[in-house]
């Protein structure tokens, strides 16, 4: 009977309008999810019954179309928008976001997850983790010896394991000392020092343990025009200098002639110090930098107006804590540390999908591959992927729109009522065939 076709065809409409308010509770209900994604309900028209299939014109007669009655509606499809959400400043050094395409990528019991959440903290195992699950959040950690200690470069860099695992910090890590290779002076020896006049400046300096001495070098006029004898001390001893390195001579224009630096074996710093076992590194050398080549002024000077010299740089530092931690705008895991060097840590990895709308929802702002969304490609933001930046300190918001929200609670809230009216005049309509019997 076609008016229980009508019913059925209401009631279509409205399981469909209820599915799609559902879909719109959703939203609303996660617009303060950090990393959440909006979801779209979309219709679809139910297979059309065919009463008539039509008929061709002829010369005389015209066309007739085809007739179909339509058997109502269902959800078609969910669709994910994956448009980007508000970036917020949070100023908290492990928050995240991701500026572009792409996905966190952590593990949750043993199985990858994937999310735009990017609320991350270090637990009690050191390890990063997701503030709201605990997953442990993947990428290239540091490369370890047989002994479990961090791997470094020749330059003393850490260096990263090129293979995506859980980042994790190890326990007691520290930056070594680095013993002083390279001291720069800078300055004036005023043009007025008279024969015999001396000017001294000192500075500390570290040995490979990371103790520090007091290096310090005297500058002593002699009877010769733009002439100077060099002495250098280590906690008061003195240190023997290269041959022809304790005169230091400048030129007319007050710019240094020679030498421009002065080079001083560990050996000879160990002799100074009269230690038992050597504290220098034996096979590092200490270079005294009076000016840098192609900048003579910005060295030491010989010129009318007052003695200003100063060793202003050394490179060496002592053994330092671990201190703070933050995310460079490539995913890089700085560290730093008590004794000022900042190291790499780690670095998180991202994943992207042929078809990211096809990602299944687990829950939690997580997401999990399906046949549809591809399998995901792992690389790293600026590198791999240089369309994609980590903005460190921030964190995405959701990108509900509840202008949109409400304009579709409001149409779907008006279909709803008219299809509830359908069902109400069908039944009507039956109710007066039923009494057509009296």
């Amino acid at each position: 009977m076609g008016l229980m076709r009508s019913l059925s065809t209401a009631q279509s409409s409205l399981r469909a309008h209820q599915q799609r308010l559902d879909v719109i509770a959703h939203n609303v209900a996660n617009v303060n999810t950090i990393g959440y994604k909006a979801s779209r309900a979309r219709f679809a028209d139910y297979f059309s019954q065919r009463l008539s299939f039509g008929a061709m014109g002829a010369a005389t007669l015209g066309g007739v179309n085809p007739l179909q009655i339509g058997s109502g509606v269902r959800l078609a499809a969910i669709v994910t928008d994956m448009s980007q959400g508000t970036l917020t400043v949070t100023e908290r050094p492990l928050d995240v976001a991701l500026q572009g395409e792409g996905f966190f990528v952590v593990q949750l019991n043993g199985q990858p997850r994937y999310t735009r959440a990017g609320s991350f903290t270090v637990d009690a195992l050191g390890r990063l983790v997701d503030t709201a699950t605990g997953a442990l959040v993947q990428g290239y950690p540091l490369l370890l010896d047989m002994t479990g200690r961090p791997v470094r470069d020749s330059a003393g860099n850490l260096v990263l394991a090129r293979r995506v695992e859980a980042l994790r910090i190890p326990p007691q890590l520290r930056s070594p000392a680095h013993q002083t290779e390279r001291v720069r002076v800078a300055g004036n020896l005023s043009a007025a020092m008279a024969e015999g006049e001396t000017l001294a400046t000192s500075i500390l300096i570290y040995d490979a343990r990371g103790v520090t001495h007091v290096l310090q070098l005297e500058f002593q006029k002699t009877a010769t025009p733009g002439e100077f004898t060099l002495r250098l001390t280590l906690d008061g001893q003195a240190v023997a200098l290269p041959a022809g390195a304790s005169i230091v001579r400048f030129r007319s224009d007050g710019t240094l002639e020679s030498p421009p630096s002065v080079s001083i074996s560990a050996a000879e710093l160990n002799t100074a110090l009269g230690a038992a076992s050597p504290v220098f590194e034996p096979t590092k050398s200490l270079t005294l930098e009076l000016a840098p080549e192609g900048n003579l002024l910005a060295g030491i000077t010989n010129v009318a107006g007052q003695s200003t010299l100063a060793i202003v740089e050394q490179d060496g530092y002592g053994m330092g804590e671990l201190v703070d931690l933050r995310i460079d705008s490539t995913g890089k895991l700085l560290g730093t540390f008590t004794n000022g060097r900042t190291e790499v840590l780690g670095q998180l990895v991202i994943a992207k999908f042929p078809n990211p709308e096809g990602l299944l929802r687990e829950g939690d702002a997580l997401f999990t591959p399906s046949p549809a969304s591809g399998a995901p490609i792992l690389g790293t933001a600026g590198e791999l992927f240089p369309s994609t930046r980590i903005l460190g300190g921030a964190l995405e918001e959701a990108n509900v729109d509840l202008g949109t929200e409400f304009t579709e609670l409001i149409t779907t809230q008006r279909a709803f009522e008219a299809a509830a009216r359908m069902v109400a005049v069908s039944d009507q309509i039956l109710a007066e065939l039923n009494a057509l019997k009296r």
